[in-house]
């Protein structure tokens, strides 16, 4: 049985994000399940093993008080609420009686929580005893910084040398507990690279890259208590994760931008490009593009035909690859911006010679810089190659397709819909090319996969019917769409139903299913207005910001009724796991999936956007454009509704299934 239990721990640990599963997440325990399934094992073993994690289930119902009135919520999402919010507080007030029961004698037979919390075939520790909580903490068997460590070196989320550095910060941070200073904390942090979020409930260690910076877990003994001693000195919480801070201001930085632009309304030769079709289709501020300019004054048209014009515009006008280095340079990230000074220079090069080279030897040339340049940026820095990446990559398709003499032009509004470049096919047919991922693998070391999801809102933009471009948009809250949908397709419920039948979901629908659940979305979309309403006008983002919290929670309140009305299998099939999982979240998540299979379904999976994928290895830059399908497995969507970002339902052609 240990044997079992270690083998489905590995298995379960490799579809969790960051490889440390919690049987207290719903979405983990979702998971689990799918392990266990594809594993071979009945839905009894399954169903009984499950129900042995659960101290207080996720699928539990909470029942709260707010204003005096009684409301419940699953337990998944009270116990992800502000700490002062009712729900919330009954969560933890039920997790502390579950919690205080006599605990029964071990069943070596059983699966237990404890379980995932050990490292599969690992020797025993003790854990050493000290009057110190922080360095007891940082020791504790099976929580301690040494077992987080062994546990991911063995699933392989971490290198040794990875390894090695976090078990000399035990080391230092040890040495430091026993002997703390103001002068040897602001060493650690400046050393370690060490951030933490307003709430305290992380710790990020800066020098790993990507997820692993909190890999020592969140809301943890251990993370309170070396939080907690090091905020005695310096004031890590109001700093906020500073790799995050400059991350974001990379990818702000990097964002491309070239200085000659010419506008429809004064460039016949633009306004004939935003006649075509799909482009026709949106409205008359998205139609500019940069290009270089004539002695008339005018764009330079068709691209093909002046591709080095166009070539050395983008060469000499990237001010946003200038603004990067600058800002690399101030940040101190000398190897990152060594890469792209060089990038530049190879760019540069190919401008001066660019007479002397063929269409086909141009292109390569220039995927072979931005090749070089993304390894030689993830090799020293990950976290920044995926900041600059995202953003460089839509530069590196367009400048590639302009070297090898194909038409095509950079939108230059800041907000273009979906679309990182527009081409124009020798049939004349207009395609909007959206840069969907960037996977970076090369050597020895680990690779990186930096994605592109797009706004779903913006994406329905391109859609034939009129009627269907408007029907999402990009946060909760916004006047006639309290859910992210025209709440008249939520209100009305022959037009729920036609959504419903469009996208061919009705199979995963049980019986009144599908009004049951409109029923409650309808509930939930005045409780938001009574909300919004109360908000300063004219409406702006900051206060629908503002009450973030009573959005999740309304939100929230769909789940039950969600998950009584659905067949989560059928779902599964018609979706994929991971859409599924995110259907279940809430009404915006559901309703926003409604809307978006309706609108893939009926466009032949918006078939005027194509989707372009970039593998960059020890050989060069692969890169490959395909178009949307109608299938919803190969989508990918994810929901940001309430945040500072917004955004919406995300999403992503992938390919495969998801």
């Amino acid at each position: 049985m240990n044997a079992f239990i270690d083998n489905l721990i590995v298995d379960w640990a490799w579809r969790v994000n960051d490889g440390m599963p919690d049987p207290k997440n719903r979405d983990h325990i979702g998971l689990l399940e799918d392990t266990l399934r594809d594993l071979k094992y009945s839905e009894e073993f399954i169903s009984e093993y499950i129900s042995q994690l659960r101290e207080v289930g996720d699928e539990k119902m909470i029942k709260y008080k707010e204003d005096g009135e009684t409301k419940e919520m699953v337990a998944g999402s009270a116990k992800t609420m502000p700490d002062d919010h009712p729900a919330k507080q009954a969560w933890d007030s039920l997790q502390d009686k579950e919690g205080g029961k006599e605990e029964p004698e071990a069943d070596p037979t059983k699966l237990t929580g404890s379980d995932f919390e050990r490292t599969a075939g690992k020797p025993k520790k003790t854990s050493i005893e000290s009057d110190n909580k922080t360095i007891s903490a940082i020791n504790a068997k099976r929580t301690g910084i040494n077992d987080k460590v062994d546990a991911a070196l063995t699933k392989g989320y971490i290198e040794k040398g990875d390894a090695a550095k976090i078990k000399q910060f035990k080391a230092d941070f040890e040495e430091f507990a026993n002997n703390p200073s103001k002068e040897v904390a602001e060493a650690l942090v400046e050393k370690y690279n060490l951030s933490q979020n307003s709430s305290g409930s992380k710790l990020y260690l800066g020098f790993l890259a990507g997820d692993n910076r909190k890999i020592l877990g969140q809301n943890n003994k251990l993370i309170q208590s070396m939080g907690d001693e090091l905020n005695k000195f310096v004031d890590l919480k109001s700093e906020g994760n500073a790799a995050k801070t400059k991350t974001n201001a990379l990818a702000g930085a990097s964002k491309p931008d070239l200085a000659t632009k010419a506008f429809a309304r004064d460039d016949e030769g633009v306004q004939e490009l935003f006649s075509k079709e799909p482009y026709n289709r949106l409205k008359d501020r998205y139609h500019q593009i940069f290009g270089p300019k004539g002695e008339d004054g005018k764009i330079l048209r068709p691209s093909s035909e002046h591709s080095k014009a166009y070539f050395e515009q983008s060469v000499s006008e990237n001010t946003s690859l200038d603004r990067t280095i600058e800002l690399l340079d101030e940040q101190g990230n000398t190897e990152v911006k060594t890469a792209m000074v060089s990038h530049k220079e190879r760019m540069q090069n190919i401008n001066k010679n660019f007479d002397s080279m063929s269409p086909e030897e141009r292109r390569k040339a220039v995927e072979d810089s931005y090749s070089q340049m993304a390894r030689e940026m993830h090799e020293s820095d990950p976290d920044a190659a995926r900041a600059i990446m995202k953003n460089v990559a839509e530069m590196a398709l367009y400048d590639s397709e302009i070297a090898g003499g194909d038409e095509c032009y950079l939108p230059s509004h800041g907000s273009y819909p979906s679309g990182d470049k527009l081409r124009v096919d020798r049939n004349g047919k207009g395609v909007v090319e959206k840069v969907a991922a960037v996977s970076v693998k090369f050597g020895k070391s680990s690779g990186g996969v930096y994605g592109f999801p797009g706004e779903s809102a913006q994406y329905i933009k391109y859609h034939p019917d009129e009627e269907k471009r408007d029907l999402l948009k990009n946060r909760v809250g916004y006047p006639g769409y309290p859910l992210g949908v025209k709440e008249e397709h939520i209100n009305e419920s022959d037009k729920f139903n036609k959504l419903i039948e469009e996208g061919e979901l009705g199979s995963a629908f049980k019986e009144e299913g599908a009004e049951n659940i409109r029923i409650k979305l309808v509930d939930i979309q005045k409780k938001i207005d009574v909300e919004v309403d109360k908000l300063p006008k004219p409406l702006k983002k900051k206060a629908l910001v503002s009450i973030r919290e009573k959005l999740d929670a309304l939100n929230a309140e769909a789940q039950a009724t969600i998950k009584e009305n659905i067949n989560e299998s059928k779902l599964q099939e018609l979706i994929g796991k991971h859409n599924s999982r995110e259907f279940m979240k809430g009404g915006s998540h559901s309703t926003n999936i409604i809307v978006m299979a309706a609108c893939i379904k009926t466009s032949d999976g918006l078939d005027n956007i194509e989707h372009n994928h970039q593998v960059i290895n020890e050989s060069g830059l692969e890169s490959k454009t395909e178009k949307g399908s109608t299938n919803l497995r190969k989508w990918k969507f994810m929901g940001r509704f309430t945040d500072s970002r917004g955004g919406g339902l995300q999403g992503a052609y992938i390919g495969g299934d998801n």
